[in-house]
């Protein structure tokens, strides 16, 4: 997780989880955080202390699920503050399955950045009465009520998964979900609050193409029939007794 921040002023505008696949790198927060403001006035901080800033070129909406894709216009130089993860890194479906799960985000402080883990419960609300994904909301609910009031927007829920033998993996630490702000309070599955409403990361895999492969070669252009060989052409349609008897006379 870095910060997004205005490059003038070092204000914070969004924490943005940096996503790398192949030569590609890209970031993703909560689109609305970025709808004030042009790309040019922003930059991606590598260094907390603000000291080093990549621009970003450009940023777009995301199709399916509405996250913040955010271009970078110049390549990521990592560092042990700031690192991109892995596509790999990245879990395909909104759900920790029972694994202890923590939201990561960026915080400002009298002018510092710093980066904040609330550990918290994952549940599963039907909001709908149904069964279709539609109406099903993930609400995340700080385990410490001190957390209570820490602004999540586009805060990033990872999981930490133990071994599964049966599929053969090893433990892994996963990006599951973006969080956005829970205002609605319809819905209380812990005994506090809920301070998030959770979103997959499903645009962030259709954004990141990595380099393309270099290109097949093409097949000649066949152009016309395929003609049949001089021997095949010569050779007459035998039954299976006559095909018998030719292979009986070929013995020596």
């Amino acid at each position: 997780m870095a910060p997004l921040v205005v490059t003038v002023t070092k204000e914070l505008v969004a924490p943005v989880m940096l996503v790398t696949n192949g030569q590609k790198t890209i970031a993703v927060t909560n689109a609305e955080l970025l709808r004030s403001w042009e790309a040019q006035q922003l930059s991606i901080v590598t260094k907390l202390d603000g000291s080093e800033l990549v621009p970003i070129a450009t940023w777009g909406m995301g199709r399916y699920s509405g996250v913040g894709l955010v271009e970078l216009a110049s390549p990521l130089s990592t560092g042990p503050e700031v690192a991109p993860v892995q596509i790999a890194a990245i879990c395909a479906t909104v759900d920790t399955r029972g694994a202890p799960a923590a939201l990561v985000t960026i915080t400002q402080n009298n002018g510092k950045l710093e980066r904040q883990v609330i550990p918290v419960h994952v549940d599963t609300v039907d909001s709908g009465g149904g069964m279709s994904d539609d109406v099903i909301t993930r609400l995340a609910t700080p385990i410490d009520p001190a957390h209570g009031d820490v602004v999540v927007d586009g805060a990033i829920l990872f999981a930490w998964f133990p071994p599964d033998p049966a599929l053969g993996r090893k433990s892994e630490v996963l990006a599951v979900a973006m969080a956005y702000p829970y205002r609605m309070k319809t819905f209380q599955p812990r005994a506090h609050p809920a301070i998030a409403e959770l979103v997959g990361l499903d645009d962030l895999g259709r954004a990141l193409i990595s380099a393309k492969p270099a290109p097949r070669p093409e097949l000649p252009e066949v152009i016309g029939e395929i003609l049949e060989s001089k021997a095949d052409v010569a050779a007459p349609v035998l039954d299976g007794l006559d095909e018998y008897r030719q292979k009986r006379e070929r013995k020596p």
